[in-house]
């Protein structure tokens, strides 16, 4: 294993000052990009050596009914599960609930998701190659871009990451289906760890877990939306959690905006400059992006600019010069469109029926997006993958499978 010094210098040159900037936290976080989900990688290992059809049903029979109705179930996923269902003493549900509920009614939501989340996510080169060396998101762009927010859409319902709701379930099997890509990636012989670190590593499991609530606000707040205090700490709540049952560790599980803009400041500041395969996957998500907005009157006289356009005021003029966006001029569309959303949402917070309509108006937006009639593509299963595009001619060892036995003799004492 290298040294912090060695990392920086040859997977993650930090611009100068950096390290004096953050302090001990820019060599603790460059320890994180080595850092996966142990007990995750141990279950997708002991299922790697059972007949597929036996640990699928196992792990549905868990999901539907908990651990404790599995008598069979290997030491690996009691444990995973033993985990899952113990709360934190933190966790609030009724804060859950009322972040869910702040961004359902936000029903510009969807465009923040696909125009600021999504492609700074993406823009990180080390954290999109599981995303590019697995060739899922650039040949099936729709249902990956449905899928999140199918996702999204069940955590944010009421209750929606309880034991036994859908949320829950999708966000196991997601944080399953990391395992076996990270494992899957390192047997293809294509991972390159000493320049991008660990497959789906701490970091970039929780930098996407900020980007779906610290940068949400920020987005939103673009548009013209206006929340309280309290309405962004519940929504920033409701993500740790979410964080929590996907796997990322307790020090990158932040307690606040302030923790979270904290983070994602150390995050860009040591990540290098977005690569071609950033760049083909935003594309890729502006095309399906706009093929739901072509469905519309006002969309058959415009282009896909106008995806570009409004992501580029979302994320800045700096990250889209750095991946590549056309010059348009449809990125004066979301200053355009703010005073209005903020004049909406004035009425709102002093008027109960506009309230009222937002807590319907909202909802009704994503669900017609992931009807027929919306995303193209249909919604997947969150199925765990037996292969991936990649193509291996032997096998290598899993670095992480030694860890990830001992994570589980840890836990179980």
């Amino acid at each position: 294993m290298m040294d912090v010094e060695h990392r920086l210098l040859s997977a993650y040159s930090a611009p100068q000052g950096a390290e004096a900037a953050h302090g001990a936290g820019a060599g603790k976080y460059v320890d994180f990009l080595w850092r996966t989900d142990l007990l995750a990688d141990a279950v997708m290992q002991e299922f790697s050596g059972m007949p597929e059809g036996e640990w699928r049903a196992l792990l549905e029979l868990a999901l539907v009914k908990g651990i404790e109705s599995v008598p069979s179930a290997p030491d690996a996923l009691r444990v995973l599960f033993q985990q899952l269902e113990q709360v934190p003493f933190w966790v609030d549900r009724e804060r859950c609930n009322l972040g869910g509920a702040t961004f359902l009614r936000c029903r510009l939501g969807f465009a923040v998701l696909a125009m600021l989340s999504l492609p700074l996510i993406y823009s990180w080169p080390a954290g999109n190659k599981a995303l590019a060396l697995s060739g899922q998101l650039m040949h099936r762009a729709s249902q990956r871009l449905k899928d999140t927010t199918r996702y999204v859409f069940s955590v944010c319902q009421p209750d929606g990451l309880s034991r036994f709701s859908e949320g829950f379930a999708m966000t196991v099997r997601v944080r399953l289906i990391h395992a076996q890509v990270r494992r899957l990636l390192l047997q293809s012989g294509q991972w390159r760890d000493d320049a991008w670190g660990a497959p789906i590593n701490q970091c970039h499991m929780a930098g996407t877990n900020l980007m779906f609530s610290v940068g949400v606000l920020d987005g939103l707040s673009r548009l013209g939306y206006r929340f309280d205090k309290v309405e962004r700490e519940a929504l920033v709540h409701l993500w740790r959690y979410a964080g929590y049952l996907l796997g990322v560790e307790s020090e990158l599980l932040i307690a606040d905006e302030f923790e979270g803009n904290r983070l994602l400041d150390l995050m860009f500041a040591f990540e290098p400059a977005p690569d071609d395969d950033s760049r083909a996957l935003v594309d890729a998500l502006m095309q399906t992006s706009f093929d739901y907005v072509r469905g519309f009157k006002a969309g058959r006289c415009c282009s896909v600019n106008l995806c570009y356009g409004m992501s580029q005021a979302l994320i800045g003029d700096e990250h889209a010069k750095a991946l590549g966006y056309p010059k348009t001029r449809w990125r004066w569309l979301v200053p355009a469109v703010r005073p209005a959303t903020w004049m909406v949402e004035t009425a709102r917070i002093y008027s109960s029926r506009v309230q009222e309509l937002a807590r319907v108006a909202g909802p009704k937006a994503f669900r017609h997006l992931l009807s027929d009639r919306g995303l193209k593509g249909r919604a997947g299963d969150f199925a765990i993958p037996r292969k991936l595009a990649v193509r291996s001619d032997a096998p290598q060892p899993n670095s992480t499978t030694d860890s990830a036995q001992d994570a589980i003799r840890e836990v179980s004492k």
